[in-house]
């Protein structure tokens, strides 16, 4: 059984301002968790702080200087009346882990919308590799090649030994892991139909890979 690991959540709060994933925010200078903001400007002269200050603490920055913390669904602040106002963002959460690991080089959500890094093993008990959404907003895996028995589905995934690589076409193509339904007897449309789905019928299944199409989607 193949167990994805998800090393990264996040938690949603009330929304006052809506955001999903990655959040950038339209200002003149701006300070980071990293780094130091701007200064200047009508009703303040000082810089964003390197670290969140705590909501309500004074502060000496221009209300037009929103400083931001954290680079996905990061902590916005304000300086208003001389106090630090904190503006809540609701970010949707990332996608998890494929339940099957994704070819190196295949595309993925980026880093603030895919649950990263993820690890997967090629058989159970066995070593383990970790597969990476990087800023390119593909995979990375620190295991390139594919492991023994595996085979490639569609342009994403790689289906472990023991599971059968299913194609669904309606008004487009999509390809997952499935669990080989038919073993040890050999992949047919009779025992392999159910894992099509509610909608799709099965039209063909040999070897590995089992194609089904949506009859209605015509």
């Amino acid at each position: 059984m193949l167990f994805p690991i998800a090393r990264a959540f996040f938690l949603v709060l009330p929304v006052l301002v809506a955001c999903s994933g990655k959040v950038d925010v339209d200002q003149t200078s701006t300070g980071t968790g990293g780094g130091q903001g701007g200064s200047g400007g009508a009703g303040g002269s000082g810089d964003c702080p390197a670290e969140p200050p705590v909501a309500g603490a004074p502060c000496d920055v221009p209300a037009n200087q929103p400083c931001t913390f954290g680079k996905c669904c990061p902590d916005i602040f304000t300086c208003e009346a001389g106090s630090w106002v904190e503006t809540l963002v609701a970010c949707e959460p990332p996608l998890p882990c494929p339940a099957s690991p994704p070819l190196d080089g295949a595309a993925c959500a980026g880093p603030c919308g895919q649950t990263t890094p993820c690890t997967y093993t090629c058989e159970e008990g066995g070593a383990s590799f970790t597969v990476t959404c990087g800023d390119d907003n593909l995979w990375h895996s620190d295991m390139p090649t594919l492991c023994q028995g595996a085979m490639t589905c569609g342009d994403m995934l790689q289906c472990l030994e023991g599971y059968v690589c299913v194609t669904k076409q309606a008004f487009g193509a999509t390809y997952e892991c499935a669990p080989d339904p038919c073993g040890p007897e050999p992949l047919a449309c009779a025992c392999a139909g159910a894992i099509c789905g509610d909608g799709f019928a099965c039209i063909q299944a040999s070897g590995k890979e089992v194609l089904c199409e949506c009859p209605a989607c015509k």
